[in-house]
């Protein structure tokens, strides 16, 4: 069976069990019964309050007149002695605001939150919220402007995707490049339009909008590897009206700029003194994830009477049902499988310091962060032979046959037998990784044209 076959049939194995967990687990006759009444009675509360004149109280009008100051409020800040930039022609501004609507801080978020720091810090970038469309500085000390207009020549550097709000985007783009600007969109994969059977229709659909609102009407884009920059490039031109623009890639830091001042929970401080070794998997729980391959081998090694710890640090997902239940009812959770949803960076920090190995059983990624994330911290990985793990890790990190949970038992039981290896990565820091992304940007250094 080639590698493509391996791979629907994993996720037709997926959608399989996800299907008939849904339907075996329909709700009883009372609970419906009970759920339609409640519905019928928030109905005719709706009604009545609207009626009367109340309507503001559920229509989301009061929400939303202190939304504004809501969400501004929430705004970090920034050390004084870092230097924005100021008002002049040319700015880059880095939109945040998906990340920061969000309220996460991992994956896409991480990276979002540490180039906006990094960034504003050399005084290089001023990160900026759109709300209510009208743009924001991100740090609430950052400059004494309540607001940011739009000037002449700036950049506006759009981090993450918009989860909504597409009309006031396409506007503010719009308006960037009519005032000499330049839009640049940042791509961190293109999985659902290389697996799309990974995802929800809803995610689609979105993902496709977004797509063609923001992607194919930037001036350029930049990508977290060499890998999806070439995709991007590919797929670009193969659109029925194909979209010219030049492509770039940057590297990702790995380190963490909060660990020193977080807590580290009771949890993860046993699991760290536990006399026994364990392996750590980092990400949310989805089909692409691989998750299930990697709870296979494990279950080979209790089988055989190893004794390892198994730690999964990664909040639960789409069509991942049946996952958290097989992780939930099993029969070593909370013995020798834990599963932290909440993790934050001094608890992940510390669980890199602690395990004797990152497995990352993952089929596809846009660049595997908990790789570089690892490494910053020695920790040696063991990931799926698939490209962008080559180019990510090179030969510094152990591969196993991607879907083969007997090979990774294999590789699992290999490394207990060894001490742990330090890992030889190279890692930049956000700041390096800041520094070639905005120089790239500023200077139309894209390695594609």
């Amino acid at each position: 069976m080639d590698n493509n076959s391996a791979v629907c049939r994993y996720f037709l194995d997926v959608l399989y069990r996800e299907y008939f967990y849904l339907k075996n687990d329909e709700k009883p006759k009372k609970t419906r019964l009970r759920d339609f009444f409640l519905k019928r009675m928030l109905e005719l509360y709706w009604s009545i309050t609207r009626f009367i004149g109340l309507g503001f109280l559920h229509d989301g009008r009061r929400q939303a007149t202190n939304r504004v100051d809501q969400l501004l409020g929430q705004r970090p800040s920034i050390p004084r002695s870092c230097c924005i930039q100021a008002s002049e022609y040319g700015r880059m501004l880095i939109d945040v605001t998906s990340t920061h609507l969000s309220g996460k801080e991992t994956g896409i978020q991480r990276v979002v939150k540490e180039i906006a720091f990094a960034g504003a810090e050399m005084g290089a970038a001023l990160p900026v919220l759109r709300i209510e469309d009208r743009f924001y500085p991100y740090f609430r000390n950052a400059i004494s402007s309540d607001s940011v207009e739009l000037a002449p020549g700036d950049i506006l550097l759009l981090l993450d995707a918009p989860a909504a709000d597409l009309e006031s985007y396409s506007a503010a783009m719009k308006a960037v490049r009519s005032l000499g600007g330049q839009n640049v969109v940042c791509i961190y994969d293109l999985l659902p339009k290389t697996i799309p059977w990974s995802f929800s229709p809803e995610q689609l659909q979105h993902y496709e909008r977004w797509f063609s609102a923001i992607v194919c009407e930037s001036d350029a884009a930049v990508c977290i590897s060499e890998s999806v920059a070439r995709e991007l490039k590919a797929h670009l031109a193969s659109l029925p009206q194909p979209v010219r623009m030049p492509v770039g890639w940057f590297q990702l830091g790995g380190n963490f700029r909060y660990s020193k001042t977080l807590p580290v929970g009771a949890d993860v401080a046993a699991i760290t003194r536990t006399s026994s070794p364990f392996f750590l998997s980092v990400g949310t729980l989805e089909p692409r994830k691989g998750y299930h391959v990697s709870l296979d081998a494990m279950e080979e090694l209790w089988k055989h009477g190893i004794d390892v710890h198994f730690v999964i640090v990664g909040r639960y997902g789409w069509m991942s049902d049946v996952l958290q239940r097989r992780i939930l009812e099993h029969e070593e959770h909370r013995k020798r499988l834990h599963w932290l949803q909440n993790a934050n960076d001094a608890e992940l920090h510390c669980l890199y310091s602690s395990a004797h190995a990152l497995v990352f059983a993952s089929l596809a990624e846009g660049f595997g962060l908990p790789i570089i994330e690892a490494a910053n911290d020695g920790l040696p990985v063991i990931a799926s032979d698939i490209p962008i793990f080559r180019e990510v890790g090179g030969k510094n990190i152990s591969y196993f046959r991607a879907l083969d949970s007997s090979d990774l038992a294999r590789k699992l039981r290999e490394a207990l037998t060894n001490e742990r290896q330090l890992q030889k990565i190279e890692v930049p820091g956000w700041k390096q990784s800041t520094q070639q992304l905005l120089d790239m940007v500023r200077t139309q250094s894209y390695q594609l044209k």
